[in-house]
């Protein structure tokens, strides 16, 4: 869903204070000297937040004006692993309300982070300041002195700021978009009301060693194709909801009952190659 900035890009930003020390008494977690990374993925802004040192998942949210179970929505790897790392990127949705365009009357230079566009493949100037930020492009082009209007990949253009107090809760319109894990979820007990539900366990195998992080999908011998089943880990207590796109192949042992993604797999906290599952599906 989020767009993977390059390592190279961080490299580049020499005004992110990765070293400096947010004002935890009061929960800000930006500085002036901080640099705001945006992008926009299918119509959503996203910035980029570059963690510092003893910033929590919490904190995070707070800040952001989101509750832990949106974060956590937006970010699932969160639920196996909830330790922040120093210099690593969380993907926040950006409300337009969020975004100071221009500095205006009473502008305090101290009291806000610049929000930088970091421009994609396919961008022009034009689209990115008439359809993502209603700006006339000359704005644009004077605020980051370009002579002309060619743009290239990675490049950052400074586009507004945002205060240091964070994101009020109430200037989200609308809600978090579902996860594929809570699309699955809806989808399944809306088929539950006119089919039967099965309930079964045995043995779970993924790839452990696999680097695919993908989709939610499984392997199961008789669930229907393309339906959606909900397999739970006892051991963590989680549960992951996963399309149904195969049967198991021959080979695997017959105590097999479901193969899963390894996206899916790490969402329920799995650790080993084989491990104990309950499963829901339906007939």
């Amino acid at each position: 869903m989020y767009t993977t900035l390059p390592l190279l890009l961080i490299c580049l930003l020499g005004t992110v204070d990765l070293l400096g020390q947010p004002n935890a008494a009061n929960g800000i977690l930006l500085t002036p000297r901080d640099s705001i990374l945006l992008t926009v993925d299918n119509g959503q802004k996203m910035i980029h937040h570059i963690v510092k040192p003893k910033q929590t998942l919490f904190s995070l949210a707070k800040y952001y004006g989101l509750s832990l179970e949106e974060l956590y929505a937006l970010h699932p790897e969160f639920q196996t692993d909830p330790t922040l790392k120093a210099g690593s990127l969380v993907g926040i949705p950006m409300p337009n309300r969020a975004i100071r365009r221009y500095k205006g009357t009473n502008f305090e230079p101290a009291k806000f982070a610049p929000i930088y566009y970091v421009v994609q493949p396919g961008d022009n100037l034009y689209q990115i300041c008439k359809r993502h930020f209603s700006m006339p492009v000359d704005s644009i082009k004077t605020r980051n002195n370009l002579r002309n209007e060619q743009i290239q990949p990675g490049q950052l253009l400074h586009v507004g700021w945002m205060g240091l107090e964070g994101i009020q809760a109430d200037w989200r319109t609308s809600a978090i978009p579902p996860t594929t894990d809570q699309a699955h979820q809806l989808r399944y007990e809306e088929d539950k009301k006119a089919r039967n539900e099965v309930i079964t366990q045995g043995v779970c195998f993924w790839q452990r060693d696999s680097n695919e992080k993908g989709d939610l999908y499984a392997l199961h011998r008789e669930a229907q194709i393309g339906t959606v089943i909900a397999v739970n880990n006892p051991m963590s207590r989680r549960t992951v909801y996963a399309k149904v796109i195969g049967r198991i192949p021959v080979g695997y042992a017959s105590n097999i009952e479901v193969v899963l993604s390894p996206a899916a797999a790490r969402q329920i906290g799995a650790r080993d190659p084989r491990f104990f599952v309950k499963i829901r599906y339906l007939k």
